[in-house]
This record gives structure tokens, C-alpha cells and sequence, in this order.
């Protein structure tokens, strides 16, 4: 059995030629729990083409709490049907039957396509006899770029409100008890405002995307680009506090989810997606998320060029090791800080153990000290770029010797309670 360090104090001493080390110590604030129907961890999008049975034991791993369908554009260019829903039902199963959202259809091209409200609620309908458990109904899929990438300046605030209202009103005649969400736009903007203005009211989960880049952002600029996570939550709120901004569901509680997230938008560019900043960027977007009670669904779960976190022959990029070492935290998020903000800080309790999640976003190894007054550490493994290249991760580091936190990396540590 691995012995643990006897002192309270957890140090994580400096080696010979590394940085000066990053200190960690708790943080002002409450916990608040990381599991249960309002947030669980982290989620996925999900589409028919993914060959989820030749991945099985590692999406497993990732733990999905909720999965969104069919996933990106795929939901505005193809009817829902009852033979599309029968297979996301096999999907669905073989991850673990985890929270659903699943898109309508909304935009059609020359009116070819099944988007009308009856549609939305046959499939409703559909859903239910087939067993599925749907958590959300999403209506259509970045309305916002309906008029400019879609070549339809009809597709204004004013008419997806009204296509909202119509698709939940079939919805609600089907089953009452079903829940909608929307509008899922592109990012935050005055399209997702004007639309809270206009139908708050329709909405029992409100949706929306972030893609802060198209991977040409420099690295800081890109890595600094996380602080759109939190100030999208913020604005959000913000706004639907305000009677101005909101004047429709006022007596309403806010509930959010992103149902699409990555750093960089562009499927065909691999820098700042499918690479190392790609993959610590999604990991702390997705802690960042859950940690403001959000609902996050990264896109994607594998296989969209170079979006996924396995690629199309189903080999792990860097991001799903991190992702599923962030899955990991569980129970109640525990607070804490560091003085290095290139090291991206997360830690929860569960039981008498905590877990220490450190994401060196730097290109140098940077020692780690942890001043955790009542923990013993007991174990720390490291994910790294080559390790996931070479299919050895996560990489289990020796806790008597002094530990480091190399470059572009993620490392858990896990404490346990002292007598």
C-alpha cells in the first residue's frame, strides 16, 4: 500500500532547475455539490455516425452526465425521425442512459424538411414509445446564423420566438410534462438577448454556445479567452435579473446550459481543438462551468474531423485524458487558489478523500505546494501530450520525491482526511 506523507502540510517541493514552485491554499467560499439531477458532470454532444461501440470502455471512463443529439448542424439538416431516435436510443444505453437534450429541427431550406411544431411533437411522441427519457427538448440549433452562414434574413429574434412558442406549445400537447430549452446560438450576443427579451418565457433551460476562437489567436490570447466562461454566466444572469431584460419570466429561476463548447469553432484546423491548449482549454471550461452550476455539453464526444475528443479512428487526443481525469471530481467542490495563473486550480471533497486537479498551461514544468492543512496526500497521477500519444496515461508519479507539474499538463492529487 503507498505510504502517505505524514506532514499536514502537503509540500510539493522544487527539483533542481524548475520554476519557482505554484503555492495552493484554500479559497473564501462555499462548496457546492458536483453530482445530482440539477448538474451532474460533464456532458457530451452525440451524433449517429459516432462509432460508439468500438470506443465503449473509454467514454465510459468520461462518466457522461448528459448527452446532447444529434449534435451540431446535423439537427438542422436532417428530419428527426423514429429511425434516427432508435438508434440514439442504442448510444444512450451502451453510455449509461445519462441526461438527454435533444434537438428539434428548425431551419429548413425551401421549406423541404420536417420542422413544422407537429413534427417537434410526433417526435415527442416517438421518444416515449421508444423509451427514451428526453431531460430537454432544444429548439433548432444556432438560429443566430440562420440569416448570414444560411443565406435567410428572415431568421430574426422576432421569428424564432414565434417558432419557439409554436414547437413548445405542440410539445406541451403531447406530453406535459416535458421541458423545452433554447436558442443555442452561436455565442452569447445581442441575438441570445433580444431573444430572452422577447420569450424568456418559453424556455425552462436556457442554451446557448461558446466558440471564442477560430484557432488563429495567439496562445495567451486563446488561453485568456477562458474568462468568456464565467462572464457569459455573469452577463446571462445579469440580464435575466432585470425586468427590462426579461420582462417575461421574471417569477422564473434561471437555469443554463452551453450545449456547445470548445476553444476554436474550425473543424478543419487542428491548432487550438484537437491539440494540447485545445484540450486544457475544454477541461477548465467544463470545471468552470459545473463549479457556476451550468449544464455543460462539449462538443464533441469523438469523431468530427478535428473536433472530438477520440479522433475518427477512435484514438485519444490530450483532451479526453484531461477530460477524464476532471472526471474524477466528485462530491462538493472545494475551493482553493494558486499564485500562478498559468496553473488553472480545481478541488473537490468526497468523503473523507479530496482530489487536486492542477492544469499547467505553461511550456515549463512548474513544481506544485499544496498547503492543505488536515490532508495527507496518498497519490498523484500526471496527464501529458506524449503520454496520451503514447497510450500511458495518466502517468503515476512517485509522492516521497518531490513533484512537478509538466508543461501543458493535468495532474490529480489525492489527499486523504488526517487522523
Amino acid at each position: 500500500m503507498r505510504r502517505a506523507l505524514p506532514a499536514l502540510t502537503f509540500a510539493l517541493a522544487a527539483l533542481a532547475g524548475a520554476g519557482q514552485a505554484v503555492t495552493v491554499t484554500p479559497a473564501p467560499g462555499e462548496g457546492r455539490p458536483l453530482g445530482g439531477p440539477l448538474l451532474g458532470g460533464p456532458g457530451f454532444n452525440l451524433g449517429n455516425w459516432m462509432p460508439v461501440v468500438e470506443a465503449l470502455p473509454e467514454l465510459r471512463a468520461l462518466r457522461p452526465a448528459l448527452l446532447r443529439w444529434p449534435g451540431g448542424n446535423v439537427g438542422d439538416e436532417n428530419d428527426l425521425t423514429r429511425a434516427a431516435l432508435q438508434t440514439l436510443k442504442t448510444n444512450w444505453t451502451l453510455l449509461g442512459q445519462p441526461d438527454l437534450i435533444v434537438q428539434t429541427r428548425v431551419f429548413t431550406r425551401g421549406g423541404v424538411g420536417r420542422a413544422a411544431p407537429e413534427d417537434a411533437a410526433q417526435a415527442v411522441r416517438d421518444a416515449r414509445e421508444l423509451g427514451l427519457r428526453v431531460a430537454y427538448w432544444e429548439i433548432g440549433n444556432e438560429p443566430d446564423l440562420y440569416a448570414t452562414n444560411r443565406s435567410d434574413p428572415s431568421w430574426t429574434p422576432t421569428r424564432y420566438c414565434a417558432t419557439v412558442r409554436a414547437q413548445r406549445a405542440a410539445i406541451l400537447a403531447a406530453d406535459p410534462q416535458a421541458r423545452v430549452a433554447g436558442p443555442a446560438t452561436s455565442n452569447p450576443g445581442a441575438f441570445l438577448d433580444e431573444v430572452l427579451r422577447g420569450c424568456a418565457d418559453a424556455f425552462d433551460l436556457v442554451t446557448y454556445h461558446l466558440y471564442p476562437t477560430d484557432g488563429g489567436a495567439t496562445d495567451e490570447a486563446a488561453l485568456a479567452s477562458i474568462e468568456r466562461v464565467t462572464g457569459s454566466v455573469a452577463h446571462l444572469r445579469e440580464l435575466w435579473a432585470d425586468p427590462a431584460t426579461n420582462p417575461t419570466a421574471q417569477a422564473r429561476e434561471l437555469k443554463l446550459a452551453v450545449t456547445e463548447f470548445a476553444l476554436s469553432w474550425r473543424t478543419d484546423r487542428a491548432r487550438h481543438l484537437s491539440d494540447a491548449l485545445g484540450g486544457l482549454w475544454a477541461t477548465e471550461a467544463t470545471l468552470r462551468f459545473l463549479e457556476a452550476g451550468v449544464r455543460p455539453a462539449y462538443f464533441a464526444l469523438m469523431g468530427v474531423g478535428n473536433h472530438g475528443l477520440l479522433d475518427d479512428a477512435t484514438f485519444p487526443r490530450f483532451g479526453y485524458g484531461a477530460l477524464r481525469e476532471a472526471a474524477q471530481l466528485r462530491g462538493q467542490s472545494f475551493p482553493v487558489t494558486g499564485d500562478d495563473p498559468r496553473v488553472w486550480l480545481h478541488a473537490a471533497t468526497d468523503g473523507d478523500r479530496l482530489t487536486l486537479l492542477a492544469l499547467n498551461t505553461s511550456a515549463g514544468t512548474l513544481p506544485l505546494t499544496a498547503q492543505l492543512d488536515g490532508w495527507q496526500v496518498i497519490g498523484a497521477k500526471t496527464v501529458t501530450p506524449a503520454g496520451v500519444d503514447a497510450g500511458t496515461f495518466p502517468s503515476a508519479l512517485n509522492i516521497i520525491r518531490p513533484l512537478t507539474l509538466p508543461p501543458q499538463s493535468v495532474t490529480r492529487v489525492v489527499f486523504r482526511r488526517a487522523p
